[in-house]
């Protein structure tokens, strides 16, 4: 038995299960997914379902799901007009950060199924602690408390979790200070949040662009490792498995993609939009017309400013 993580797939099925048949995942394997399918892509709600029904798969929620669960009605009903959207988060989600293609699908579903979705992920937790080997890893989407970890979203406070959530150490407009991960050392945290493509090689931070025009694809910078591959980002004991699935374009589509940790070695395994458009990833299926983001299938305030920062 094999025990892998996955983060931030924003919505691209197909790379997801492109993914798991390249690495051969199979029913004695463990699977747990740091938070982010949904949003900007088409088929996040597709993604929950799938981990939701599997029970070799685990879930921890992202922003992105935060988000979510902070703009829909928590009793499973929908509207036609987002603006009508009851939660606090409602325009920071939608309007802001890619909820509108997640919402797009979950008012598809019967009002049970949502209201199974919405009961399953507040019952998710935030961060987990895992034993491989002999080796000891910290799975979170960002950022952590140990006194949450394994305690359900429902039980953590709304500032607390966005703490959680949103600050990293590769952000330094949402910034979490690389001494709170060294100090657990020699343990390894695996995260996601920030994409890989995005990370200064000499500064360890996001190369911020367009931080307000969410919308816009991405563009990297000339000094990010990832320039021109598809890898993890790994200082010290932090691990960055994030692919850089929430935008691409024609000319970064071969560094971008999904990006899959097996945990017992080490090894990643990886799919780019390049390569599920010529349909080799991993002989994974080619991309069809309506899979939307040129892809594979299918920002939050901070407590004191008003500026959207893009994930």
């Amino acid at each position: 038995m094999s025990t892998y993580v996955i983060s931030d797939l924003h919505g691209q099925y197909k790379i997801f299960t492109a993914l798991l048949e390249k690495a051969a995942f199979s029913d004695e394997d463990r699977l747990i997914m740091l938070g982010d399918a949904i949003d900007r892509g088409p088929d996040g709600i597709k993604i929950l379902q799938h981990v939701m029904d599997a029970p070799n798969m685990e879930f921890l929620l992202g922003n992105h799901e935060f988000m979510m669960l902070n703009a829909v009605s928590q009793d499973g009903r929908i509207t036609l007009d987002p603006w009508n959207l009851p939660g606090r988060d409602a325009s920071l989600w939608y309007f802001y950060n890619g909820g509108n293609a997640t919402y797009s699908r979950y008012r598809r579903l019967r009002k049970p199924q949502r209201q199974k979705l919405l009961e399953w992920l507040s019952t998710r937790a935030l961060t987990t602690r895992v034993e491989v080997g002999e080796r000891t890893f910290i799975l979170t989407h960002s950022f952590f408390d140990m006194d949450k970890v394994d305690v359900p979203y429902s039980e953590i406070g709304y500032g607390e979790v966005w703490d959680i959530v949103w600050q990293s150490p590769f952000r330094y407009d949402i910034y979490a200070p690389w001494e709170n991960y060294y100090k657990y050392d020699p343990w390894t945290f695996v995260v996601g949040h920030v994409p890989v493509c995005l990370i200064s090689e000499s500064s360890g931070h996001r190369h911020i662009v367009d931080i307000d025009d969410s919308d816009a694809p991405a563009r990297i910078s000339d000094e990010s490792p990832a320039h021109h591959r598809l890898a993890s980002y790994r200082k010290a004991n932090i691990i960055d498995i994030d692919g850089c699935c929430a935008h691409h374009d024609s000319f970064d589509a071969s560094y971008k993609g999904g990006i899959l940790l097996r945990l017992d070695d080490l090894q990643e395994f990886t799919i780019s939009f390049a390569e599920m458009d010529q349909g080799d990833g991993g002989r994974g299926p080619k991309k069809t017309p309506g899979d939307g983001l040129r892809g594979a299938k299918d920002i939050s305030r901070t407590k004191k400013e008003t500026r959207r920062p893009k994930t």
